[in-house]
């Protein structure tokens, strides 16, 4: 093969190469929304978190204090059904709502720090938040 048949290969390979993607870090490069702080509802820390469509938690950062917390998790729109699952040492799950329902649990806040929470059905497509606990 001639030098000219090797380098014209290797510039379509190149090419070739050039346009693949990984769609996985596409998608995991969407952006993450907001954040909120917990209200207190009598004497307990409530917090709502809406997923959708978009496989994403909104906010996606809830901020905490030690003590009670209830999360809401409210599934507002059409879309594939998501779950909540905080690990250690949390160790909390809202189990899997299909659209138009919602679903709560309620644990004791750990000490102070960042915590991270998935939707064990979609974490491969980045569907993550943060649980953070401050003072």
């Amino acid at each position: 093969m001639s030098a000219r048949a090797c380098l014209g290969l290797l510039a379509c390979a190149a090419s070739v190469l050039a346009g693949c993607t990984n769609s996985q870090s596409s998608v995991n490069s969407r952006p993450h929304t907001g954040t909120a702080t917990a209200s207190s509802v009598g004497g307990v820390q409530q917090v709502t978190i809406e997923v959708g469509v978009d496989d994403r938690f909104h906010p996606s950062t809830i901020v905490v204090h030690p003590g009670r917390v209830q999360i809401v998790l409210k599934h507002d729109a059409a879309g594939a059904p998501h779950n909540l699952s905080i690990g250690n040492p949390v160790n909390v799950f809202v189990p899997t709502i299909d659209s138009g329902r919602s679903e709560s649990t309620s644990f004791t806040a750990p000490a102070p720090g960042k915590y991270q929470f998935v939707c064990t059905l979609h974490a491969k497509l980045g569907m993550t938040g943060t649980l953070v606990v401050k003072p």
